[in-house]
């Protein structure tokens, strides 16, 4: 359920990045544009710094038993 609004930041960051291909630098928008697309870059990368921990510890390697804390 929580992973719904990111994907649609990701797509968003997607299209502004083809967004931005598409418009020539002395367009008034190229810099609004360039700034939306590092935003959300960065919003995304903060959540992929807070998930990467998690993952990690979450992780069983091929062999090994797993067993909950209490």
């Amino acid at each position: 359920l929580l992973y719904k609004p990111v994907d649609r930041v990701t797509r968003s960051t997607l299209v502004l990045h083809d967004l931005l291909k598409h418009t020539p630098v002395s367009h008034p928008d190229h810099p609004l544009l360039q700034d939306a697309l590092r935003i959300s870059q960065n919003f995304l990368s903060s959540i992929n710094e807070e998930i990467t921990p998690r993952r990690q510890s979450m992780t069983v390697k091929k062999g090994e038993v797993s067993l909950p804390v209490v």
